[in-house]
């Protein structure tokens, strides 16, 4: 084994209200983490806490071995080595997908822009929007914008990929190609930590769940054990309230999910 990403005894708070409780774990290199739980349980929180969007008030998290709470720690540095990936695309408007994906590139790590171009189009290729390079973010679906929004974030090398409820904001249609571009980076290899309500594609994708609840972590376990034979109760009530919205029309699922 070879962890990458270390949590141990992690705590965070907003104000007086204890968020993440005692936090312990560990996703190796190459691993696909998914993470389950009932909304506000914690689960988005803890990846943007690995990014450093939120700051944490105990416990260690690790990067390659390297403390990332201790005083002094470069977030600007670590957050070239863990991209991230949100509900909303946050592209500028103003730029074009080329340019969209050069900044972080050019600006931050000072890439020749010819070598980064031709990364940038390499990865475009890859999700099967390259002819959409000179487009502008508003020519796009929403699915075309959030692949590009991957694409940007891989443009930057990083060495681990966080993805939070990246599908939560589109149509049904447009999730497919979406969950195909993130199973696409699993298969290759990437360490991968996914907050997802998509549940076929977390049993798909993922090489361990981790289920949580009221910010701490109730169980572990490989995907079809846990999709078949939870260990908490708590984890069967979960999995059946899903199983019951997957049975309603379409059109429900996102309000009732």
């Amino acid at each position: 084994m070879n962890p990458l990403i270390e949590f141990q005894g992690f705590n965070k708070y907003f104000g007086t209200h204890q968020v993440l409780k005692d936090i312990d774990l560990t996703v190796n290199a190459g691993e696909v983490v998914v993470i389950l739980g009932p909304s506000g349980c914690g689960k988005s929180t803890l990846l943007r806490c690995l990014n450093g969007l939120e700051e944490a008030q105990g416990g260690s998290l690790r990067l390659a071995g390297q403390e990332l709470l201790a005083a002094g720690t470069d977030w600007r540095q670590v957050r070239q080595r863990v991209g991230m990936v949100f509900q909303s695309y946050h592209l500028f408007g103003h730029m074009s997908v080329i340019d969209n994906l050069l900044l972080g590139p050019l600006k931050v790590q000072q890439r020749p822009r010819r070598e980064a171009r031709e990364q940038a189009e390499n990865l475009l290729e890859r999700v099967g929007l390259l002819d959409k390079r000179d487009a502008f973010p508003r020519q796009l679906s929403g699915g075309q914008q959030q692949r590009i929004a991957i694409v940007r974030a891989l443009c930057m090398n990083p060495e681990v990929m966080l993805f939070d409820e990246v599908t939560a904001a589109l149509d049904p249609e447009m999730v497919k190609e979406v969950l195909q571009v993130i199973q696409g980076l699993a298969e290759g290899g990437m360490t991968l930590l996914i907050v997802t309500h998509e549940m076929a594609f977390a049993r798909a994708v993922a090489d361990r769940i981790v289920f949580m609840e009221a910010g701490r972590i109730l169980e572990q376990n490989d995907p079809e054990r846990f999709f078949t034979q939870p260990r908490t109760a708590r984890a069967q009530q979960f999995l059946e309230k899903f199983s019951f919205v997957q049975s309603l029309p379409k059109t429900l699922h996102k309000e009732l999910s």
